[in-house]
């Protein structure tokens, strides 16, 4: 059995957390800068600092993976968040910051 890989956020303000947010993922998402390999569905931990202070611990999946490429932006991946507690954070981030891009806006600035 492989260990999950872990990811540390600190998202010390909304924008910060809205830049991260990936709200077309089910129940939701978070960008993940990293040059790590990954695969789709891989199981990762996150552990995560919102704006307010508010530490959480919660399983996630890979759910897409960006390469380095030409266009200058960074490598990472969307980790969707997984089971209730991932449900519980989804509502919590999307209560900070508000409705935010819609998941096709969201998608286009991620490629």
């Amino acid at each position: 059995m492989s260990v999950p890989g872990f990811y540390s956020l600190v998202l010390e303000d909304a924008d910060s957390l809205a830049a991260a947010w990936l709200p077309f993922l089910e129940p939701g998402g978070l960008f993940v800068a990293t040059r790590r390999d990954h695969f789709l569905g891989e199981e990762v931990v996150l552990l995560l600092q919102l704006p307010d202070g508010e530490k959480h611990s919660l399983a996630g999946s890979i759910a897409w993976i960006g390469a380095d490429d030409l266009s200058g932006r960074r490598p990472g991946a969307g980790v969707a968040l997984d089971g209730e507690e991932g449900q519980a954070l989804a509502e919590t981030i999307r209560r900070i910051v508000g409705d935010g891009p819609t998941p096709a806006d969201a998608l286009l600035t991620r490629c």
